[in-house]
């Protein structure tokens, strides 16, 4: 029977062989992942493990990380800040999506969505600052188009082509969801090995290792077709529940669908 670190130290070969060929596709040396990495520990063993209580110290840490007292204190005072821009835009681009397909303000009466004006009430400048926060018109307008979701015409009407919202070519922005993504799906998994049956988060996976190659572009149509319907209901959902008074306590809430296919020797690599 494998021990937990065993099963921990499998785990992670897995999560990083996985993240490693992104890595190095875009050119990050180990040198610049171990020091995020050792910035992290820092910085997770400061946040998360303060012991019972009581204020965390530079010994505490280096006795919890393996690192001496020296680089913890030089790690935490080291500025982590970095642009959450990429990170920003993907997630108002989706709250600008999900309004135009459920804000009664920019729909017809059949429940389709409208054709917008560029300026006006109920216009495309309305929407997004309703749902983008301080995001500008002009750059929203500009993602949008990029990712494909959007057309401007001569008259400048704004027409909706799709519900999906996908990153345009920019890998910084494909980038940002890797880290996003990846991140909550984490967390959920982490949340689940601790947490009590009453308080477990949804996660499911349906799974089968003997799909013939001919059948996947079916299979693909198939689960885009329907994953997109599920996820623009869950989406309609949430708006229904969404407070509007800032000042009472909130959560961000995500739930996500992805599609994987793997290969037998992408199997043996990871």
């Amino acid at each position: 029977m494998s021990t937990i670190r065993e099963t921990l130290n499998n785990a992670l070969s897995k999560i990083l062989t996985a993240l490693i060929r992104t890595m190095l596709r875009n050119g990050m040396s180990y040198g610049e992942f171990d020091q995020i990495a050792r910035k992290c520990f820092v910085d997770v063993a400061f946040r998360n493990f303060t012991p019972g209580g009581k204020k965390q110290t530079v010994s505490n840490v280096a006795i919890l990380t393996g690192l001496n007292r020296k680089e913890v204190k030089k790690l935490n005072e080291l500025d982590a800040s970095q642009t959450k821009t990429g990170s920003k835009q993907y997630n108002r681009s989706i709250r600008v999506i999900g309004g135009w397909i459920n804000d009664p303000d920019y729909l017809r009466a059949d429940g389709s969505t409208r054709d917008l004006d560029m300026e006006g009430s109920h216009s495309f400048t309305s929407l997004v600052k309703k749902y983008s926060g301080d995001m500008p018109v002009a750059a929203m307008q500009k993602a949008l188009t990029e990712s494909g979701n959007i057309s401007v015409d001569g008259n400048a009407k704004v027409r909706l082509l799709s519900h999906a919202y996908l990153p345009s070519d920019d890998p910084a922005e494909k980038l940002t969801i890797l880290g996003t993504d990846t991140q909550q799906l984490i967390e959920t998994i982490n949340h689940n090995i601790t947490a009590s049956t009453q308080n477990l988060h949804f996660q499911r996976k349906a799974s089968n290792p003997r799909i013939p190659v001919d059948a996947i572009p079916k299979i693909k149509q198939f689960t885009q077709r329907k994953g997109q319907a599920f996820l623009e209901e869950v989406d309609l959902y949430l708006s229904q529940h969404e407070s509007e008074d800032e000042n009472e306590e909130a959560v961000e809430l995500s739930v996500s669908l992805f599609y994987h296919e793997s290969t037998p020797a992408d199997q043996e690599s990871s």
